[in-house]
C-alpha cells in the first residue's frame, strides 16, 4: 500500500465536548502467569474475566471500547451521557475485583483506573480504523496510567473522579505518585466501598456569611436614605463586578429599614430580559395582581382595578397604560386607542410615565425605597425609565439603590441627588473577617490568606472557595497543599468552584439543575410538573428548603417565586447538564405550558424554551409573537433582536408552508420595525418588504389581503416616484376582489398619492371617489397609525384639492380642502390635522397667496411642536411667501436653512415645488445664474424620479428665467412648449392656461409638440 493510502484523513472534529469517566482493568503479572499455565488454560482465565467485565459494564451503563490481551478500556458518560457516570464507573471497578476475587480466588488479580475529565468525541471519518469514534482527552491516558499504581485487587481514582463521587463512596487516600507523561505529581485515592444514600443530604446545613467590609458604603446608603425621607429623593447607583457583593449589601441595608417598617420593592432584571419593555416591572406587578384578584393571568380589568387600588397618583389612564404593557397582545378596543395617535417616541414617553407613576404611587403618605438589581440586562424602555428616575423623585420621600455591571451613564452623574458608588474587592483584613464567620471555628493558619490570594478580593469568590475548602477540611484539607488540590484538578474561577459545591449537593443537585433550565427565578408550581418524571429520595418540598439551607436558592414571600441566590450559581447548575438533558427538560418545559398544564410563560421565553429544545418552527412562532407585542408597545430595539433570533429558527427549520407563512409574518413584523429604527427610505425596510412581496408571489395561493402591510410597505418604500406608482396599480389590482374593505381602501390610499404625484390628475380623483366610498370612521382608528399615521379620508380629500385645482376646477377645490381639515378636526386626530394643513398651504403656494402661505405656515407652528418634519416644510414656506412679500434676502437665508433641517430630517417628499421655490428667491435676489442652476437640477430629478406633477411650472419658470437673462427666444420657446405639452397630457388646465398666457404675453410661437 502505498504511503498515501495509509494515511488517516485529518480536517476539522466532527463531534462534541462531554464529560467522560474512563476505568481501564489489567491482569496481575499476566506475563508470569503465562510461564507458570498452560496458555490454554490461561486463555480460558482472561476470556472469564473479559466476559465478567464485559457484564458488569454494561449493567452499569458503561461502554466496553476494547479488549487486548490481558486488559480492556471503558467509557461512562459515552455513547449516551450520564450524569452519574463516575458513580457507574466506581460502582463497575468494586464489581470487576470482586468478581475476579470470586472466580479465581488468589490465582489471578486485576488493577483498576478511574479517571474524569473533557474530552473531544469525534468522528475518525476513516472506516478503516478498528474505531469510527475517537475519545480525545486526559482522561483515557490518565485511567491507563494510574491502574499500575493500585496494588493488586483494588482501584486506583484520580482527583476529578474522587470529588465527583466522594459523597458517594468511602476512600483512603493513595497519596501522589509522579505518573509518566504528567509534570507534577497525581493525587490518588482507593474506593473501598458505597455510603448509604441518606448519608449524601446530611451534609447540607445553613450557610449565612457575614457582610464584611462595607462599613463605609452602608453609611452612605444610611446618610441617603436621611435625604429622601426628608422629601428629597435619592437614586444611588452601585457598580462592579460579578460576585463583588452588590447584591448582598442591598439586603444588608434593606434588613435593617424592614425592621423599621420601611416599605421595599425589589426589582430584578433577568438575564434574557433585553428582549421585554419593562420586564422587572411588569413581571412583578403581575404577581402582585394575580394573588390581588385570584386570577392565574389577569385581565385588563383586574389590571387596572388593581393598580388604582394603590394610590390616588395612580389614574385611569396611566392603570390603563401599565395594563396595555403587561396583556401580550395588541386590542383594538376603545380601552387602547390612547397610543393610537402618538408617535413610537411618544407611547415610550408615555410608558414610562404610567409606570413611574405605579412604582411610586405609595410614597405619597410614606418613604419608600425602590431596588432594581442588574440594569446590565435592562430592556431600553426599563434603561429610559431609570434615566428619568431621579427626575421623577427628586420632590418624593424615595430613595431609589439600582446595581449593575457596567458603570453609569455621565450625564446622570450632574444631578447631585445622584451617587455612584463603585464596590471594589474586600481587603485582607475584611476577606480574615469572612472566612472567620465562614468557618464557625478557628480557621486554619494561612487559610484567610490563601482564599484572599486566591479570590483576588472577590466576596462571592472568596465565600465559595471557604465552603468548599470548609467541606474538604473534615478530609484532611488542613494545609496549603490541601487547598490547592481542587484548584490543579481545574477549579481555578468562580464558577468552577460553584460546580464543584454544587457536586457535593448529591440527589439535591439534580433539582437545582431542572431549576436552573426554568431560570434564575422560577414558579414553584412549575418545577413540581417538570420534576414528576423524577425521582427523589426525599419530597421536593424538602429538597427545596435543604436548597436555601445550603445558600443555593432562596425562598421569596408566600406565594411568590423562588430563585438562585445568584445568577451564578443558577448559570452553573444550568452548564452542568448534559446538552442532550438540557434539550429534554427545555422540551419538557415547552410542551407543559403549551398543554395548559401549568400558568402560561412569556412569548419570548417559550421562544427560548423551544429553540434550546431543538424545536425551530415553534421558536421562531413564539419569537415572532413577542416581537409583535413589542412593536406594538414601541419597543423597537427589542423587536428587532426578537425578530433575528426567529429568523435564524426558521432558517433552521427549512422549506414548508408553515415555515413560509411565518416568515411572511416575520417580514409583515419586521418592515415598520426596520423603518422605526434605520429610516422608511433605508435600505434595510425596502429590503423587507419586497422579500415578502417576492415570497407571496411564489406562493399564488397566499392571501394577498392577509399580507397587505408587506405589500403596503413595497409600495411605500419604492426606490423612486415612477416605481411607486406602478406598485400602486398592482396592489389595486390584485386587491379589488378582496373581502375586506380597508384593504381595498388603503390599496386606493396608495394609488390616489401617487397618481397625484405623477400628474394623473383625473386618474388620482377616481381612487379618491373609489375609496371614499369605502371609508370608515371606526375602522379608520386603527388604520392611520399602521398606514402612513394620517387619517385615509384626510388624505382623499386633500389629494381631491390638488388634482380638482389642477384640472381647473378651484372652487371645487377650495370646498374639498376645507372638507379635509373639517374632518380632520372632526376626528381629533392630530397628525391628520397637520395633513391636512400641509395640502393647505400648498395649495395657497399654487394660487401665489403668501399672506395665506404664512397664515397656514402660523397655524401649523402652533400645533407642530413635536412633529420637526411638518415644522421644516411649514418653514419653507413661510420663508418663500416672506421673500416674495417683503425682504428677499432674509427670505432666501431662511429658506436655505430650514433646506438644510429638511434634508436632516428625510421629509423632502415634495422637492419639485421646493426647488421651484428656492430658484424663484435666488432670481428675486438677482442670483439669477444659481437659480437657472436649480431648475435644471429640479426638471432632471423631476423626469427621472416620476414625481412630475409640477414639471411644467418649473419648465414655465425656467423659461421665464430665461428671458430674464436675455437668452435666445428658441430655448424660451422650447420650455414653454414643453410645459404646455406636459400640463395638456396632465389635464392640467390651471397649468395650460399659466403656459398659453406667458406665450401670448411674451409673443413666443410653441413649437410643435415632441413624439
Amino acid at each position: 500500500m502505498s504511503k498515501a493510502g495509509r494515511q488517516i484523513h485529518t480536517g476539522a472534529l466532527s463531534g462534541e465536548r462531554r464529560q467522560v469517566t474512563a476505568l481501564f482493568y489489567d491482569i496481575v503479572g499476566s506475563t508470569a502467569l503465562l510461564h507458570q499455565l498452560d496458555p490454554e488454560d490461561f486463555g480460558d482465565m482472561q476470556r472469564t474475566l473479559h466476559n465478567e467485565a464485559a457484564a458488569v459494564i454494561r449493567n452499569n451503563s458503561g461502554y466496553l471500547e476494547w479488549i487486548q490481551g490481558d486488559g480492556g478500556c471503558a467509557f461512562f458518560g459515552f455513547p449516551q451521557p450520564s450524569e452519574d457516570a463516575a458513580e457507574c464507573a466506581l460502582v463497575s471497578a468494586l464489581e470487576i475485583v470482586e468478581r475476579c476475587e470470586q472466580q479465581f480466588g488468589s490465582s489471578l488479580k486485576v488493577r483498576v483506573g478511574v479517571a474524569t475529565g473533557v474530552v473531544v468525541l469525534a468522528d475518525a471519518s476513516n472506516p478503516t480504523l478498528p474505531q469510527h469514534t475517537e475519545v480525545i482527552g486526559i482522561a483515557p491516558a490518565l485511567a491507563a496510567r494510574i491502574q499500575s499504581e493500585a496494588a493488586p485487587n483494588t482501584i486506583a481514582v484520580a482527583e476529578a473522579t474522587y470529588r465527583l463521587t466522594t459523597g458517594t463512596f468511602e476512600f483512603e487516600e493513595i497519596g501522589h505518585r509522579q505518573i509518566k507523561g504528567f509534570e507534577e505529581p497525581v493525587a490518588l485515592w482507593r474506593p473501598i466501598a458505597r455510603r448509604q444514600p441518606p448519608d449524601r443530604f446530611t451534609a447540607s446545613r445553613r450557610v449565612s456569611t457575614p457582610l464584611v467590609g462595607r462599613v463605609e458604603e452602608i453609611g452612605l446608603c444610611q446618610r441617603r436614605w436621611a435625604r429622601a425621607i426628608g422629601g428629597n429623593g435619592q437614586f444611588v447607583f452601585l457598580h462592579g463586578n460579578a460576585g463583588i457583593g452588590k447584591s448582598r449589601l442591598i439586603t444588608e441595608f434593606r434588613r435593617g429599614l424592614e425592621r423599621q417598617g420601611v416599605d421595599t420593592v425589589v426589582f430584578q432584571c433577568q438575564p434574557r430580559g433585553r428582549t421585554k419593555p419593562l420586564h422587572p416591572f411588569l413581571e412583578l406587578i403581575r404577581q402582585l395582581v394575580a394573588e390581588a384578584s385570584r386570577q392565574a393571568e389577569p385581565d385588563r380589568d383586574a389590571i387596572v382595578r388593581y393598580l388604582r387600588s394603590l394610590s390616588c397618583e395612580v389614574g385611569e389612564l396611566d392603570a390603563g397604560i401599565v395594563a396595555f404593557l403587561m396583556l401580550g397582545k395588541a386590542q383594538e378596543s376603545s380601552d387602547e386607542t390612547w397610543s393610537i395617535d402618538l408617535s413610537d417616541e411618544e407611547i415610550r414617553a408615555r410608558a414610562v410615565e404610567a409606570m413611574l407613576a405605579v412604582l411610586t404611587s405609595t410614597a405619597v403618605s410614606k418613604p419608600l425605597l425602590i431596588v432594581i438589581e442588574d440594569l446590565h440586562w435592562a430592556d431600553t424602555l426599563t434603561s429610559a425609565l431609570v434615566a428619568r428616575l431621579p427626575e421623577w423623585i427628586a420632590a418624593r420621600p424615595v430613595l431609589t439603590l439600582a446595581t449593575s455591571r457596567d458603570a453609569i451613564e455621565q450625564h446622570l452623574l450632574d444631578d447631585p441627588n445622584v451617587l455612584a458608588m463603585p464596590l471594589s474587592g474586600l481587603t485582607a483584613e475584611a476577606t480574615s473577617e469572612l472566612i472567620e464567620g465562614i468557618w464557625e471555628t478557628t480557621p486554619p493558619d494561612g487559610l484567610a490568606a490563601f482564599v484572599y490570594e486566591k479570590s483576588d478580593g472577590v466576596p462571592l469568590f472568596a465565600e465559595q472557595l471557604a465552603l468548599l475548602l470548609r467541606e474538604r477540611a473534615k478530609d484532611g484539607a488542613q494545609d496549603r497543599a490541601g487547598w490547592e488540590a481542587p484548584l490543579r484538578d481545574g477549579v481555578i474561577n468562580l464558577r468552577d468552584l460553584i460546580s464543584t459545591r454544587l457536586a457535593d449537593l448529591g440527589p439535591l443537585r439534580r433539582v437545582a439543575q431542572i431549576a436552573s433550565v426554568i431560570g434564575r427565578e422560577f414558579r414553584r408550581k412549575l418545577l413540581v410538573a417538570v420534576m414528576e418524571p423524577e425521582q427523589l429520595p426525599i419530597s421536593l418540598d424538602e429538597a427545596l428548603e435543604k436548597l436555601v439551607h445550603a445558600g443555593i436558592l432562596r425562598r421569596k414571600s408566600a406565594g411568590a417565586n423562588d430563585r438562585f441566590c445568584h445568577v451564578l450559581i443558577q448559570e452553573a447548575a444550568y452548564d452542568s447538564l448534559l446538552k442532550s438533558e438540557r434539550r429534554q427538560i427545555h422540551g419538557r418545559i415547552a410542551r407543559l405550558v403549551q398543554a395548559g398544564s401549568v400558568s402560561p410563560l412569556p412569548d419570548e421565553t417559550m421562544a427560548w424554551h423551544f429553540e434550546l429544545a431543538g424545536q425551530p418552527l415553534e421558536a421562531a412562532r413564539y419569537g415572532i409573537q413577542a416581537a409583535e407585542a413589542c412593536g406594538f408597545r414601541s419597543a423597537m430595539y427589542e423587536a428587532e433582536h426578537l425578530l433575528d433570533a426567529a429568523e435564524k429558527q426558521l432558517a433552521q427549520a427549512g422549506k414548508g408552508d408553515d415555515a413560509d407563512d411565518l416568515m411572511l409574518r416575520l417580514l409583515a413584523i419586521r418592515g415598520p420595525v426596520a423603518a422605526a429604527l434605520f429610516g422608511r427610505g433605508g435600505e434595510q425596510a425596502r429590503s423587507i418588504y419586497e422579500r415578502g412581496v417576492s415570497l407571496c408571489a411564489e406562493h399564488k395561493d397566499q392571501d394577498r389581503a392577509k399580507w397587505f402591510p408587506l405589500y403596503w410597505g413595497w409600495w411605500f418604500t419604492a426606490p423612486d416616484y415612477e416605481t411607486q406608482r406602478a406598485r400602486s396599480d398592482i396592489l389595486v389590482r390584485d386587491l379589488e376582489g378582496s373581502a375586506d374593505p380597508e384593504v381595498r381602501l388603503q390599496s386606493l390610499h396608495c394609488a390616489w398619492a401617487t397618481n397625484e404625484d405623477a400628474g394623473r390628475h383625473l386618474h388620482c380623483l377616481k381612487c379618491v371617489e373609489d375609496g371614499l366610498r369605502l371609508y370608515d370612521e371606526s375602522r379608520a382608528r386603527f388604520s392611520r397609525g399602521r398606514y402612513g399615521g394620517h387619517d385615509a379620508r384626510v388624505c382623499g380629500l386633500g389629494e381631491r384639492a390638488f388634482s380638482l385645482w389642477f384640472i381647473g376646477d378651484d372652487a371645487g377645490s377650495s370646498k374639498s380642502i376645507n372638507a379635509a381639515k373639517q374632518w380632520a378636526e372632526h376626528v381629533n386626530h392630530l397628525n391628520s390635522l397637520l395633513h391636512a394643513l400641509e395640502f393647505d398651504i400648498e395649495l395657497k403656494r399654487y394660487r401665489d397667496d403668501h399672506a395665506g402661505v404664512i397664515s397656514a405656515a402660523d397655524r401649523i407652528a402652533e400645533l407642530a411642536e413635536a412633529v420637526p418634519g411638518v415644522l421644516a416644510k411649514a418653514a419653507l414656506f413661510r420663508a418663500w411667501a416672506r421673500g416674495l412679500s417683503k425682504d428677499a434676502e432674509a427670505g432666501l437665508a431662511e429658506f436655505e436653512a430650514g433646506l438644510k433641517r429638511q434634508r436632516e430630517i428625510a421629509t423632502y417628499e415634495g422637492a419639485p415645488v421646493y426647488e421651484g421655490m428656492r430658484a424663484e428667491l435666488f432670481e428675486r435676489t438677482g442670483r439669477n445664474d444659481e437659480a437657472l442652476s436649480i431648475l435644471d437640477g429640479a426638471i432632471d430629478a423631476s423626469i427621472g424620479s416620476g414625481q412630475v406633477f409640477w414639471l411644467a411650472e418649473l419648465l414655465r419658470q425656467r423659461a421665464l428665467l430665461r428671458h430674464a437673462r436675455q437668452e435666445p427666444e428658441k430655448a424660451i420657446a422650447l420650455d414653454l412648449g414643453r410645459a404646455l405639452q406636459v400640463a395638456t397630457e396632465q389635464h392640467a388646465s390651471a397649468l395650460v392656461s399659466r403656459a398659453r398666457l406667458d406665450l401670448k404675453r411674451l409673443g413666443i410661437k410653441a413649437p410643435a409638440p415632441g413624439p
